[in-house]
């Protein structure tokens, strides 16, 4: 009774809804479910897999290769959902939807609960109804049957924890056991998507070094490291070789840059409190350590390479990281200065104040990183034995695709744009919001910047000025700002989403998805509301005004369900489709075209996998393969490979496996005997033709 008490009745008629209007979708026609709702095939890589897992298989998309080609955490919840596919392979599609409904629900009403606790009300019912019925947020997190609902739940319920833990340690101590339930939540975020370890690591910092500027500067200054080593390669070479040749070196280098600079900063004075001295005093000696630490950057990779464990690199690009950390972390410090509190507050020396703090440090350390990096490492332990490798294969394919300058699939980021996610398609991280601008440069286009092949910089300009406006807004509004950073975990949040990025694009990684940027979707939602809730802010002091900003909300709020009700009215209908349609006409095709029991390749495959019957479908560019798989694709040995597993027929496009990652290799072994919309049913021999 007391939950249900907590319930604040706006938040009663957001859940009404969003289960509502679910439900009805869960009971569609089945048919919707494949052709409309989870369309995208690398959810049945999950589904398949979770089914094998359930029916006592193993971990096998086919019943033959051992796979750890997923994130975990999704796996372990649709596991049981999918042992009702036994008896009708739609049923846990009814039952996957509504879960995914709840945890839509739970994330919605923490945003609602944190905007209001932190802002205001009506901007909280904006936050909620935008992230609830944004049929872009829709569409990428809640609709495809991917790992994205759960990831975006951990991530807000990790904000959530931070904020009460915000509360706490200004007014009470905080037991160790406390750290450890953090390090718990922190990991099922990074459990959710893997690629959430950043953020996991840097919530660490965040609350570890409370009450100290470390908190604040360290996680920018990891992600502008990231940046600046990057960055110099770049500008030093170009996208294509950056790509081909230089990015794990690039990689490599950073991650030393990034120990040796932290570590000179520190002990430089860099993260001291920024208003215990002058501030040219603060910029000259971080100056002074980001040149001796660039100093020692660059000699170690230089002599790791004359040991012959480092790899090729252009020594150059350690005078332009040099230069732009400084450029950056000059910046930062200036702005830190800016936003801190202005009283004169007591300096402790750096080693004084390791001295000092190193036992709570290392205590509160251990109790958080103990839990996420030990969880971390048991999985990679687990990962390595049991699959051959100690991180999902599916990563290590696309990072191989990217490195090969031209395949059959996504490339890698080809220009400045899409390396600091503002590119298109894929590497476009700031979606839905970006929307908006795409906009608003169609409208200024007859007026400013000219001409159809100007769009990009048109839309570049009114985000520039966007920018402006939120600097400028936050900058006057500093104490309510700063309460909201930190309330909030802005910091970690924005400095991990960074980080998040770069690790795809500064990775030579050839198959990045739109669903990836979670944690983006997440920041900028917060980050709208900061700067809606300033805007309003003076027109708020009259209730009348805040009355009607909160009406005005509500009637927004009643635009989008409607328009959201009409979406899932037209694309899950009752009673439009047969009962007896098949789920997928290729799968007909297929079955009608193959013998029972019979095992068929294909590039991709996971709903066909999922919904044929009484054969094996393998999957052929290796994310959802063993690694052993993976092996045998780039040594140009797969089709042997695969006959050798019984495979006896694929079917795929001969034009697409002539591209790389395949070369071509399994064209001597291929005879077509029929073609289905666009591909080709092969007999796959057990000798070449030629």
């Amino acid at each position: 009774m007391n939950f249900i008490k907590r319930i604040a009745p706006f938040e009663l008629i957001l859940v009404v809804i969003i289960l509502g209007t679910h439900y009805y979708a869960a009971t569609a026609d089945a048919y919707a479910f494949p052709n409309n709702w989870f369309v995208r095939d690398d959810a049945y890589y999950y589904f398949k897999v979770a089914q094998n897992i359930s029916l006592g298989l193993g971990s096998t998309f086919d019943g033959i290769n051992i796979t750890n080609g997923y994130h975990p955490l999704w796996m372990l919840i649709c596991i049981p959902i999918f042992t009702l596919a036994k008896s009708d392979p739609i049923l846990p599609l009814r039952v996957l939807l509504m879960v995914i409904a709840v945890i839509h629900t739970a994330t919605s009403v923490m945003i609602y609960r944190l905007v209001k606790t932190h802002l205001s009300h009506a901007v909280a019912i904006l936050a909620a109804v935008f992230w609830s019925f944004n049929y872009y947020i829709h569409s990428t997190v809640y609709e495809l049957g991917l790992e994205t609902p759960i990831a975006a739940f951990s991530v807000v319920l990790v904000i959530y924890q931070l904020a009460k833990f915000e509360k706490d340690w200004n007014t009470k101590q905080i037991p160790l056991k406390r750290f450890a339930l953090l390090g718990l939540i922190a990991a099922l975020a990074m459990f959710s998507r893997l690629d959430l370890v950043f953020f996991a690591v840097l919530v660490g910092i965040w609350i570890v070094f409370r009450g100290t500027p470390i908190r604040y500067l360290l996680p920018i200054d990891i992600a502008l490291f990231f940046i600046s080593m990057t960055s110099a390669v770049l500008l030093r070479t170009d996208f294509e070789s950056y790509n081909t040749i230089y990015a794990s070196s690039a990689v490599e280098a950073t991650v030393i840059a990034v120990v040796i600079k932290i570590l000179a900063l520190y002990f430089f004075g860099g993260y001291q409190p920024l208003r215990s001295v002058p501030i040219w005093k603060t910029l000259r000696q971080t100056s002074l350590a980001i040149l001796v630490s660039s100093i020692l950057t660059g000699g170690i990779y230089i002599l790791i390479v004359q040991m012959g464990l480092g790899s090729n690199f252009p020594r150059s690009a350690f005078l332009l990281d040099l230069l732009i950390s400084l450029i950056l972390v000059s910046a930062s410090r200036l702005a830190a200065a800016w936003f801190s509190n202005p009283a004169k507050v007591h300096a402790e020396a750096p080693l004084a104040q390791l001295k000092s703090k190193w036992r709570i440090w290392l205590s509160e350390g251990v109790a958080f990183y103990g839990v996420v990096g030990g969880l971390l490492l048991a999985y990679m332990i687990f990962s390595h034995f049991t699959f051959g490798t100690s991180s999902p294969v599916s990563g290590q394919i696309k990072r191989w695709w990217g490195s090969m300058g031209n395949t059959a699939y996504e490339q890698p980021t080809t220009n400045w744009a899409a390396y600091f996610g503002m590119g298109t398609n894929a590497f476009e991280t700031g979606r839905p919001f970006t929307d908006a601008i795409w906009e608003a440069e169609e409208v200024i286009r007859p007026y400013i910047i000219r001409g159809a092949e100007k769009e990009d910089e048109r839309f570049f300009a009114i985000l520039a000025v966007v920018v402006i406006i939120f600097i400028v807004t936050i900058a006057l509004n500093k104490k309510r700002s700063m309460h909201t950073f930190q309330s909030l975990a802005i910091v970690p949040l924005m400095a991990g989403s960074i980080i998040h990025i770069l690790s795809y694009t500064a990775t030579s990684y050839g198959g990045a998805k739109e669903w990836y940027w979670i944690s983006q979707m997440i920041l900028l939602t917060l980050m709208s509301s900061l700067l809606l809730d300033l805007l309003l802010r003076p027109f708020r002091r009259n209730q009348y005004i805040n009355i009607l900003l909160t009406t005005v909300t509500l009637l927004y709020g009643a635009s989008a369900v409607n328009n959201f009700w009409k979406f899932i009215d037209y694309a899950m209908p009752h009673g439009y489709f047969p009962p007896d349609r098949p789920y997928m006409e290729v799968v007909t095709y297929i079955e009608e075209n193959t013998f029972p029991n019979e095992i068929i390749g294909m590039t991709g495959g996971g709903n066909v996998g999922y919904f044929i019957k009484d054969r094996t479908i393998v999957n052929m560019d290796g994310l959802i393969n063993s690694y052993e798989y993976f092996h045998v694709l780039q040594e140009g040995t797969a089709a042997t490979y695969l006959h050798d597993q019984g495979m006896t027929v694929i079917f795929a496009n001969p034009r697409l496996l002539a591209l790389p990652p395949y070369y071509g290799q399994f064209a001597p072994y291929l005879e077509r005997y029929s073609s289905y919309g666009g591909k080709d049913l092969l007999y796959l021999l057990e000798e070449p033709k030629y």
